[in-house]
């Protein structure tokens, strides 16, 4: 139990246990934090990671390209290759004036 559990106690609510044939988490509403964050364990390891609000939004900000960089962990770690460097959208790529 960690100093902090020992102080104030633990505050979860679990949302929910997420599976498919690859993987098992746990999804819990954390209070324990500033403010409410969602704590997702992986059922078979054990590894955590709480994320906030922010993250949470930066998540949906993310490309099919990130997406697909996150899943290349573990023992395919090494498939990771550079991203090319994406060009500006035309409509945001800056113009000149002849």
């Amino acid at each position: 139990m960690s100093e902090e559990e020992r102080i104030r106690p633990v505050v979860r609510r679990e949302l929910a246990v997420l599976a498919n044939e690859f993987a098992v988490v746990r999804v819990s509403l954390d209070t324990t934090g500033n403010g409410p964050r969602l704590l997702v364990e992986d059922t078979e390891t054990g590894d955590t990671i709480h994320l906030s609000p922010l993250e949470l939004a930066c998540l949906c900000l993310a490309t099919p390209e990130d997406r697909l960089q996150w899943m290349r962990v573990g023992p395919y770690r090494d498939e990771r290759k550079p991203l090319p460097q994406h060009s500006e959208p035309d409509d945001l790529a800056p113009r000149t004036v002849s």
